[in-house]
Formats: structure tokens, sequence, C-alpha cells
């Protein structure tokens, strides 16, 4: 059983690693898998109540945030970390931004991403353009017009990486959702400088 300590407090019920069984279990199995880690992050918990839909969402987060693709990992990272601060989610955001440390960001850049301020972040303009237009989708993607995805061609970005960074910042605004409804406890990755086994 977890101590208080280690038993998320959310305002949804989830299942605890300890109590997880049958599809939960397997489910939770099934990340642990794949992350080669032991103890389940709060946002996986909370997807609990549809065991089905934690599968799938280990497998969209592995194939489009965990990996290199059009988009390399750092840029995933940067698009993860930003995404959560625009979407006020503490706990992808501590996340994330520990995540973009581990892809090689500075820790003046991690600050940076975790307070918003994109001038402090070292970014080239090709990034802070990806960055501006990270902002414009998660605020108000219907507003968006052909002109603002030309400025990220002209920045020297590729018709599959724009692609992929709407997938991203998509894949955000579903997560930070989830996170902050379900008041996921942030695991403050960045404060220890290290992830939970």
């Amino acid at each position: 059983m977890p101590t208080n300590e280690e038993q998320a407090v959310t305002k949804i019920k989830v299942v605890e690693d300890a109590d997880a069984t049958g599809e939960v279990a397997e489910a939770y199995d099934y990340w642990r898998a794949s992350s080669g880690r032991k103890k389940v992050p709060g946002i996986l918990k909370s997807l609990s109540a549809r065991p089905d839909f934690l599968k799938q969402a280990v497998d969209f987060s592995n194939t489009i945030q965990f990996s290199d693709g059009h988009l390399s990992r750092r840029h995933k990272e940067m698009i993860g970390s930003y995404a959560s601060y625009l979407n006020s989610c503490p706990y992808c955001l501590d996340s994330h931004a520990f995540f973009l440390k581990t892809q090689g960001a500075t820790d003046e850049a991690v600050a940076a991403f975790m307070n918003g301020d994109l001038e402090r972040a070292n970014l080239t303009s090709a990034e802070l353009a990806l960055m501006k237009y990270v902002e414009l989708v998660s605020k108000a993607a219907y507003r968006t017009t052909p002109d603002d995805v030309q400025k990220l061609r002209d920045a020297g970005w590729k018709e599959e990486q724009i692609a992929e960074a709407v997938y991203i910042i998509a894949l955000f605004a579903m997560f930070n959702r989830i996170a902050n409804a379900f008041g996921v406890p942030v695991q403050n990755y960045v404060a220890m400088g290290r992830m939970t086994p």
C-alpha cells in the first residue's frame, strides 16, 4: 500500500499501483514494459477508468512524443513544455521541462520554459517561430491562417515538421486538460533532477 506521501490526491479517483487488478494492472504493466520504469505516473493513473484507452495513450505518446520523428525529441519537449505552460498545467510542465533537460537544454532554458519566458530560452529564430505557432494553436487554432504556416516554412520548417508540431500541441491540449481536471499532483522532476523509478 502506498504511503500518504506516495498516494496521489486527485479530484477524481484513480487506481493506485498497489490497488491495480485485472485490466488496469495489465495496462499499467503495458506501460512499465515500454518505459522500463516501475512507478506509474499520475497522468496514466488518471486513465485507469479506461484501461483500453490507457494502452492506446501509451502507444500514441511513444509514437508521437517520446521518439524522434519529423521533429527531434528536443523540439517535441520544447513544444510540450511551452504548451503545458500556456495551458496552465503544472504537472505536465514539470515533467516535460525535465524531459527537455534530458534532451540537452540548459538549466537557464528549462527555467525560461517553466516561466513562459522564451526570450531567455536561447532559442534559434526558427525555434522561436515554432514556439509562437505553438502559442497561436494552443490559444486559438481556429484563427490560424495560411500566412502563419508560411512563416514557419520561411523559418526553415518542413511541411511534415509543421504537421507533427500540430499533433503534439493537440496531444498536450488533451493531456493538460486531463491532468488539470483530475488534479494530478506535480511529480517535482525538475526540483529533484530525476524521474521517479
